[in-house]
Order: C-alpha cells, then structure tokens, then sequence
C-alpha cells in the first residue's frame, strides 16, 4: 500500500474520521436518548393534559351555567312559592327540570327539593316523579354553608320514590348541589341536584392516557378522587407522598419523578371546581422505548461506518476519474464556452451529474433566449395596470363633472346623490389594505344609505346609534358597510313599511367595543343559519397562520361576505375580538362585533 497516494491517505483519514465519532456517539446517545425521551414525554403529556383541562373546564361551566336555570327562569323561580298541586307550577317545574335534564350529556336524573312547600320532584328516564309533605332526602350530604358543591362518586340514589326499574347497586354518579335562595336576599327557598354518570369525566379522561402502561386521577380539593383508571380508586382519598408533594407545590401546572414514575399534573379551576388532574407515567415505560432507540441508533451507525468506508474505496478507484472529466467542461464553460457538449453513458450518479449539468447548459441558454420575452410581458403588465389605474380615476373624475352639471342647472338632488357616490369610490379606491376610523367607515355607510334611500323610495329607516367615545376606534377598512349591504340583497321586504336598519356602538369597557348592525328583515333560513354557525366554529378553531391561507383562498374567489368579515376582523385583532350572529324572532337580522381595542388590555372578551 503506498501511503503517499492521495486514495490511501483519503481511505486513512475517512475510516479514523468514522470510528472516532462513531465511538463517542455510540457513547453519548444511550446517555442522551433517554433524557430525550423523558422530557418529550413530559412535554407531550402536558400538551395533552391541558387539553384535557380545557375540555374538561368548558363542561363544568356549561354544567354550572345550564344549573343557573333556576335563576334566569323567572317563571320556574315564581313556581317555588306554590304548590305542585298547582297544573301550572308543576308543568312549570317539570318543563325547566327536562330541559337540565336533556341540556348535558351524561345526566341521569335531576332532583328538586322545595322547603316551603315541603315537595320533592324527581325528573328520570324522560318521566317526572312528584311527592308531597316529606323532608329532604336523608342521605343528602351536609353541604356546611356551601351553595354550590360537587359530591365525588357515589352510589346513585332514588331519593326516596318508588321506581319501576330500580338502578344497579353498581352504579356511580357525580352529583352537582345548588342551593336556591330568595334573591337578593340569602333565605334558602330549596335545593337542586343533578346526578351524572361517570361518562361526564371518562369521555374526556380516557383519551388521556393508555390504561395498560399509565394512571389518571382527577382529584377534588378535598384530594377525593373523582375518576381514575383504576375503578378501585374512585370515590376514595389520595395519600400517597407524591400527591401531598403536588398539593404542596402551590404551582398550576408541573411535573417531577418519585419512585421510578413521572407525576405530570394540571389544575382544574372553574367557578364550582378547583380539581387537579394526575397523570402517572412509570418510569420503565419510558425507557423501554429509549432502549431500543439506543439499539436502533447503534445498528444504524455501524451500518452508516460499513457504507462509508465501502463508499470512500469506490470513490477513489472508480469516480476520481470521471470527476475530473466534468471539472474539464465546467472549465471549458467558464471560459465562455456555452455549447459543450456534455454526453456520458453511466447509469450510476455520475451518470445523471452528467445529464443533469447538461439539462442546465439547456436551461441556462434557453433562459438567455426567453430574457427579452419576459422584459416584453414585463411592459405589458405594467400596460395593463396602468390602464386599471386610469379607469377608475376617470370615472371619479367624470362624476365629480357631472355633479358639477347638475349643481349649474340648480338640480341639487341630483348633486347630492352623484356626490354620495363619488365620496364612496374614492374611499373604495384608496389604501384598500390601511385600517380606517370607525367615523371615516360611519361616513361611508351614510353616503350609501342616501343612494339607498333614494333607490327604494325612503321605503326604510336607517337608524343610528353610535358613542362619542368610539368614533376614533380604527378598524379594518370596509369592514361594516358589507353587513349593512347585505339587508338590502338579501333581508329588505319591499312590501312593508317598516323596513328598519340600525347601526349601533358602544363601549363595553376601556378595551372594548361592540357594534351592532341589526334589521326586521326577512332574516336568514334556518338551515343555511346553522350551516354558516357551523362554518364559522370552524373557522375559530383556526390559528392565526391557518386562518391567513384561508383568508388568501377567499380573496382568490372575490368573497366580502359574512365570513370574510370574520376573517378579517381575527386577523387583524390578532384573534382577540369576536364575531357573533343571531336571526332575531320573528324577524330580522343582528350581527355582533366584539372589537378590542389596541394596546389596552381586558378581563372575559366575549369571544363566541
């Protein structure tokens, strides 16, 4: 072996270039891969905790929102000082106590207890069940003070009627108290339970975790374990160290390592709740995975070693050659030579380096040849708009000489309304992409409604509701004027006389605005009504990058309607504002704008 040749040096230096990094990563990644995988598992389960807890969170308020029924049903709170005797307060009763029922998914029966009247009603299995002079159930938990309370898994109870199908011993509900009091006063006038299986919480929890390998606990603040994996567990205390340690810690969220299992934990606050949520993941799960990776990683280097050293001797022997060939016409093309003539017969890369040097000799030549076409579509280009440019201008300026006309032969109607139209193209043609002022738009939309109004005869009333205060809030441009369009193409009746459209602002708080756009239309069908609400939830579930290309496609097809408004107004809010729509009984229209404002900041934006 000559050790001067350059192919001996190169297959030297390659095969101790290989084995030295190779050694040492063989060393280091065992060590590596399994903190790596540790904390992607970490990551991963908090990702998909906080999923859970926001899941989770949403039914719990849609549970204690749907429980608020006895308020904000003031016939259903008239009916607790009357009897059940009484045909009206039972069916009232029984109605509101149905639609809790139906309201969330997993109810399995809604109890009513009325101290006054000493009565009970139990609706169950779409059946209500009514008694009369008995005291509260007995085996009702002492709810010590508290208004709202969360009774952890128990056995379901009858609270005292005689059904027809008695339930299983084995079946467990959740059950949820409020205590109805005289408002505003604090007098007790009785007590709700809703009792719901265990759907309610394994629905959500048992995507969270795989039962074989992993636990889940989602404990109460009273460290009662309100579902788990291990059925055992449910209903009973958490005492265990690693549990006191997550109490103790005081943060939201977390994780840390005791006796060979990973605990990753969120909290679950909500206005009736403040659970935690536990996921344990053994330690020896994790790293089962991280042992083959590290028996994957080493087959892949020794595999990776073999192929080099085999690669650096074909190299040498057999492509030195051919390389050197191709370097001879790259020469030859630097010097100016640009029709070499570049064949090989090889199959292997070599081969297709060849062919492909070639192809782009082709190109590059072809591209010299196609350089004057493209500066003579370049000028017709800027031919073409150039003249998009002229036209409207000339239009602009052949209106403002036609009102001009007009005003000479003392036709000042027409003045006025050849003026409106003029005002709404200039605004339509300029700084199309800039935000404007809430007045410059407000401005806008009264020029329109006097061509409006002219067109239909003053067969409607444009009312106008707008805040002092707001009238500086920017917005993106043209973003009203649409809603406000859309009663004329789709909601105005021609035959009524009290066609109406009313556009209305007002500041909520420092931060934000709301503006109403609302009509008596005909209003929209309720099908197509929930197929746009649909759209738009869909929409919302969108990030800010996701809800640009959709943005750009809607572009693309000309859209302006009402979910092209919406689009607009996440993306230009950064996702802070909100976009409400409502059909109005009987009839009619309202579109919601929930704006919020630049640089301040605000508490519970209504983002629906």
């Amino acid at each position: 072996m000559n050790w001067n040749s350059i192919r001996t040096k190169l297959i030297a230096f390659m095969i101790l270039a290989t084995i030295i990094p190779t050694t040492a990563a063989l060393i280091i990644s065992y060590v590596t891969t399994t903190n790596a995988l540790k904390e992607r598992a970490v990551v991963e389960n908090q990702n998909l905790l906080y999923q859970g807890q926001m899941n989770l969170e949403s039914d719990l308020e849609e549970l204690n929102r749907n429980s608020l029924t006895v308020y904000s049903d003031p016939e259903f709170f008239r009916s607790l000082y009357y009897s059940h005797g009484n045909i009206s307060t039972g069916g009232r009763q029984s109605a509101t106590m149905q639609s809790m029922y139906h309201a969330i998914t997993g109810t399995r029966q809604v109890y009513l207890y009325v101290d006054g009247q000493r009565e009970s009603t139990l609706y169950a299995q779409d059946i209500a069940r009514k008694a009369s002079d008995i005291s509260l159930y007995r085996e009702i938990p002492d709810l010590q003070g508290r208004k709202l309370f969360i009774q952890p898994p128990h056995a379901l109870h009858t609270y005292g009627f005689q059904l027809a199908y008695p339930y299983k011993e084995n079946t467990k509900v959740l059950t949820l108290y409020r205590v109805i009091e005289r408002v505003p006063s604090s007098e007790r006038l009785g007590l709700l339970a809703i009792d719901l299986d265990m759907t309610f919480l394994s629905r959500i929890s048992s995507q969270l975790f795989q039962p074989e390998n992993e636990q889940l606990y989602i404990t109460s603040e009273d460290g009662i374990v309100m579902y788990s994996g291990d059925e055992a567990r449910i209903g009973r205390p958490l005492g265990e160290d690693w549990y006191k340690a997550i109490m103790e810690s005081g943060q939201q969220q977390g994780y840390f390592e005791h006796n060979d299992n990973i605990y990753v934990y969120n909290r679950v606050q909500t206005s009736i709740s403040n659970w935690t949520m536990i996921k344990e993941i053994p330690s020896s799960y994790i790293l089962s995975s991280a042992d083959k990776a590290a028996f994957i990683n080493i087959l892949l280097l020794a595999v990776s070693f073999l192929l080099i050293i085999a690669a650096m001797i074909w190299i040498s022997v057999r492509i030195t050659a051919p390389i050197r060939e191709l370097v001879g016409f790259m020469s030859q093309v630097k010097s100016g030579r640009m029709t070499v003539d570049i064949e090989s017969d090889r199959k292997d890369e070599i081969g297709i380096l060849y062919r492909r040097f070639s192809s782009m000799m082709d190109t590059i030549n072809n591209l010299i040849l196609q350089e004057y076409k493209l500066k003579l579509a370049n000028r017709t280009n800027q031919l073409r708009a150039l003249q998009a440019q002229v036209n409207p201008h000339f239009m602009n300026n052949a209106l403002q000489t036609i009102g001009t006309l007009a005003l000479e032969h003392d036709m000042k109607r027409i003045y006025s309304l050849i003026s409106a139209l003029a005002r709404m193209m200039r605004y339509s043609m300029y700084n199309t992409d800039k935000p404007v002022t809430l007045r410059t738009e407000l401005n806008h939309i009264k020029d329109y409604i006097e061509l409006q109004k002219e067109r239909f005869e003053n067969g409607f009333d444009f009312r106008y509701d707008v805040e002092e205060s707001t009238l500086e809030l920017t917005i993106p441009k043209m973003l009203i004027q649409p809603l406000v369009e859309n009663f004329f193409k789709h909601g105005m009746n021609p035959v009524a006389r009290d066609n109406y459209i009313l556009v209305q602002s007002r500041r909520l708080s420092p931060s934000l605005v709301q503006i109403t756009v609302e009509d008596n239309g005909n209003g929209m069908p309720e099908k197509p009504f929930e197929a746009l609400q649909a759209q738009l939830r869909q929409l919302e579930e969108l990030d800010l990058e996701q809800l640009q290309v959709s943005s750009e496609d809607e572009e693309d097809q000309g859209g302006i309607g009402l979910i092209n408004i919406m689009t607009r107004l996440r993306l230009y809010s950064r996702g802070k504002s909100g976009f409400n729509l409502e059909n109005n009984q009987p009839r009619g229209f309202r579109v919601v704008l929930t704006i919020h404002v630049e640089g301040e900041t605000d508490e519970g934006i209504d983002r629906r």
